[in-house]
């Protein structure tokens, strides 16, 4: 009789500490599940610690629960574009993205990260709303090498309607030449295309005649008669036969007019 009245006891005891254990508070990972709900990003290439030829590093990325569209006022977090960061810090979640040198705004996929110096860069990558924003604080990051040779176009981000706009071009690992015909890598021209997309020239000489682009040896660049509004323009290096360097050299600037 005793030993069953103690075998009853224990089975309440154990029965009572089964159910306290149910109150028990969430575990941290079912936690961290419920707060990393929302869009995800992921830089899928190429790799973190990639070695790159040329300077221009296109990031192939990766979302979940996110719609990628220009910026459209959208504050809602369910749409919006790509921010990189280029060897800077990113701002916090929340906080305005700004329009300046090494942060790069884009709904292309993938984004193409431009005017790269030969070395290394950490890239950084988060998302911002239509007001350009930040949402939340996921991202995601790699580190690369650059091994050039290199454009780096610098030039105003906004310029009076009729003023000239010039742009100042650092090159690196070639000796700029008028077209020669040289065909090596080790020597070559400038093209500005403005607003002219220079993917359409790869693999074939980029034509002359065309008022929209300029061919040169020398930096700075000079452009006239840039029409009221926002244009686009793109440093190219080519060699002597107007060809655009393979892997490409190309540097990217946004310029308003008026």
């Amino acid at each position: 009789m005793r030993r069953s009245r103690y075998l009853v006891v224990l089975v309440v005891l154990l029965l009572t500490a089964a159910a306290c254990g149910d109150d028990e508070p969430t575990s941290s990972s079912a936690t961290t599940a419920k707060e990393a709900s929302g869009p995800t990003l992921k830089i899928a290439s190429p790799a973190d610690k990639a070695t790159v030829k040329g300077n221009v590093v296109n990031l192939d990325l990766e979302t979940t629960d996110f719609e990628v569209v220009k910026a459209d006022g959208d504050a809602s977090g369910k749409t919006g574009h790509f921010h990189v960061f280029v060897d800077k810090q990113p701002v916090a979640g929340g906080a305005a993205i700004p329009k300046e040198p090494g942060i790069i705004h884009s709904t292309d996929d993938p984004v193409a990260v431009t005017g790269l110096h030969p070395g290394e860069h950490k890239l950084v990558v988060v998302l911002g709303d239509g007001t350009h924003t930040r949402i939340g604080t996921v991202q995601d990051e790699i580190t690369v090498t650059v091994e050039g040779p290199s454009v780096d176009a610098t030039a105003p981000a906004t310029i009076a309607a009729g003023a000239p706009l010039s742009i100042d071009v650092a090159v690196e690992g070639v000796t700029l030449v008028k077209a020669d015909g040289d065909t090596t890598g080790k020597s070559g021209h400038l093209h500005a295309l403005v607003d002219r997309n220079p993917s359409q020239y790869m693999g074939q000489p980029i034509p002359a005649g065309d008022a929209a682009i300029t061919h040169t040896a020398a930096s700075p660049i000079v452009l006239t008669g840039l029409t009221p509004g926002e244009h686009t323009i793109w440093i190219v290096l080519g060699n002597g036969s107007h060809v655009p360097f393979d892997p490409p050299v190309l540097d990217k600037l946004t310029v308003t007019v008026g």
